[in-house]
């Protein structure tokens, strides 16, 4: 990366701790999210069948929820790529 301004190489840098740090919490939720459905199953099995199916299509929606927020992150990695790149790239492969 030694051909790419100093300022551009710090702006990378800067955007990867970011995603770093990101991701880091989004591990330590991932655990703690894997707690909470451990005993969310726990509970459903001491409940009766409505109440089993009732929390079930309560965590399919969190799942969906979480699916789409997964995306919105990755898209907003694909738009960043995008915005890197697009500067430097020369103009006749525009």
């Amino acid at each position: 990366m030694s051909d790419w301004p100093e300022w551009f190489q710090e702006a990378l840098r800067q955007r990867f701790y970011q995603l770093e740090l990101a991701s880091e919490q989004q591990a330590s939720y991932s655990t703690e999210g894997k707690n909470l459905f451990t005993q969310m199953d726990q509970f459903k099995m001491n409940q009766n069948e409505d109440i089993q199916r009732l929390l079930s299509e309560w965590e399919e929606v969190i799942g969906y929820q979480l699916s789409q927020d997964k995306q919105s992150i990755y898209m907003e990695g694909v738009k960043d790529g995008v915005r890197l790149i697009l500067p430097v790239i020369p103009p006749y492969l525009n």
